[in-house]
């Protein structure tokens, strides 16, 4: 399938959706449900076997052609990845709504996302290729700052307390999957379809990381009313504290950000699936009314 030169994706900005989506998923999670060293372990057994699946699909796809939208198998799988970016984009505005009401006391987000939406129903690749550079480096720049408020917070012995050494616990970690992993030939192009097969890396970063951290701060943090956000709250610089406010609204960014890398996406898949069938049966009634 040739792609058009500017309507794909580096791995970077697959990343920053992937990153955005995790942290996301950290945020509402219990606090320590899963100990870090389950998380890294286990959580690594899972990735591998998400990259090896990630891997075998995106080799048949290449092969059948399956996201072309020529033919009744690439419309039906166009179709089924269709709906599971929109549900995706749907868990990624209720979140980003979350937090907006419930930490910002506003609801200006249901007022910007129809135009956010149209506006990137239009908009192409490449200039959301561009801007993800700048949101990763927002991004990159309140996890530093993040790390730097909770550096004097953290205490290695919470790594080797009685109850942190289980494996088993609470079962398997849980594994998120998103559709940026098996949808690569509709994303790269070239070379960056096979390296993409390691996205599922930048979720089990993001995840077992959380969690090692959460465990050096707050230990085994297990509470019904304790959440990953509790490692934002604590976070505190010089006189002020409670800046979790400020780095939620860089997450803020990145979300409306991946909202519109999600609007592409549905845009793509439309176009290929429901609009080609549309602009050929438009072109066949033409070619009946010349003949007549």
């Amino acid at each position: 399938m040739q792609q058009e030169k500017g309507s794909t994706f580096s791995l970077s900005a697959l990343g920053l959706g992937l990153v955005t989506a995790s942290l996301a998923e950290q945020f509402y999670s219990p606090a320590g449900e899963w100990t870090a060293r389950s998380t890294l372990l286990l959580g690594f057994l899972s990735t591998s076997g998400l990259v090896i699946a990630a891997g075998l699909f995106c080799a048949l796809a290449e092969k059948f052609d399956l996201f072309s939208g020529r033919d009744f198998l690439s419309k039906l799988a166009g179709c089924g990845f269709f709906v599971w970016f929109a549900i995706e984009m749907g868990r990624t505005i209720a979140v980003a709504q979350m937090v907006c009401r419930d930490h910002f006391g506003s609801n200006a987000l249901i007022a910007v996302l129809p135009v956010l939406l149209l506006a990137s129903w239009k908009m192409q690749a490449d200039a959301l290729d561009r801007s993800a550079r700048a949101i990763w480096w927002l991004l990159a720049a309140g996890i530093l700052a993040c790390l730097a408020g909770i550096w004097n917070q953290m205490y290695w012995q919470h790594l080797f307390s009685a109850d942190c050494f289980s494996l088993w616990e609470n079962g398997w970690p849980s594994v998120r999957l998103y559709p940026e992993y098996f949808a690569l030939p509709l994303l790269c192009r070239g070379r960056n379809i096979h390296r993409g097969v390691l996205l599922p890396c930048w979720s089990y970063v993001v995840q077992a990381g959380y969690a090692f951290v959460m465990q050096l701060v707050l230990g085994r943090a297990i509470h019904p009313d304790y959440t990953g956000l509790e490692l934002l709250r604590a976070w505190t610089l010089g006189y002020f504290s409670r800046l979790d406010a400020l780095l939620l609204l860089l997450w803020l960014a990145a979300a409306l950000w991946r909202i519109c890398l999600l609007a592409y996406i549905l845009r793509t898949l439309w176009q290929r699936n429901i609009g080609m069938q549309k602009s050929t049966w438009i072109r066949n009634q033409n070619n009946k009314g010349a003949q007549t």
